[in-house]
């Protein structure tokens, strides 16, 4: 046998070897328990709606406010109080474009531009940050095409909102009753 032939297999017994002996790092670390979640986000039901500082996401005038307070007015959870002062909860939403690194990606050398929609959960008292979600915005050329990239991050916005606000029934070990 050639010594190439000796190094090639013994290479390959190594490798079926190495490939059949459990590994630790292959175990799945587990994720942490979910921890809870501020109760004035469960029990809160009146909600002053802010307009925080945005760039414009397109020619419409406060089109982030606007259709965020619509969204959450059409929900029905919430009743949309008109000051702070009143509310259990402050929802400050905002639409944010931001200069990213150089797009070397495409060849264009330029700086890339991000946007999101910011949206913070507040204590009114205390202004402390309860909760905070961003959705990316994905970029369009089109100006109807960067409107239904707008509507589709709100959607996902408000539905994690519903997601956070809506508890899961409580988990029971009892079988169903039999009828």
């Amino acid at each position: 046998m050639s010594k190439t032939s000796s190094i090639g297999t013994f290479l390959i017994i190594a490798a079926t070897a190495l490939l059949s002996v459990p590994t630790a790092a292959a175990k799945k670390v587990s994720d942490p328990p979910a921890a809870p979640i501020p109760i004035q986000i469960l029990t809160g039901k009146k909600v002053f709606i802010a307009n925080g500082e945005s760039t414009a996401a397109t020619e419409v005038p406060n089109l982030t406010y606007d259709e965020f307070y619509a969204d959450m007015k059409s929900w029905g959870k919430y009743e949309l109080v008109l000051a702070p002062a009143d509310a259990d909860l402050v929802f400050e939403i905002r639409y944010v474009a931001c200069t990213g690194s150089a797009d070397v990606v495409n060849g264009l050398g330029g700086p890339s531009f991000e946007t999101q929609l910011h949206l913070l959960i507040l204590d009114p008292k205390t202004r402390i940050v309860l909760w905070a979600f961003t959705r990316q915005v994905e970029g369009a050329i089109l100006e109807g095409t960067a409107r239904n990239n707008f509507d589709g991050a709100m959607a996902m916005l408000v539905e994690n909102l519903k997601t956070l606000t809506t508890p899961l029934p409580p988990a029971t070990d009892a079988p169903a009753p039999n009828k």
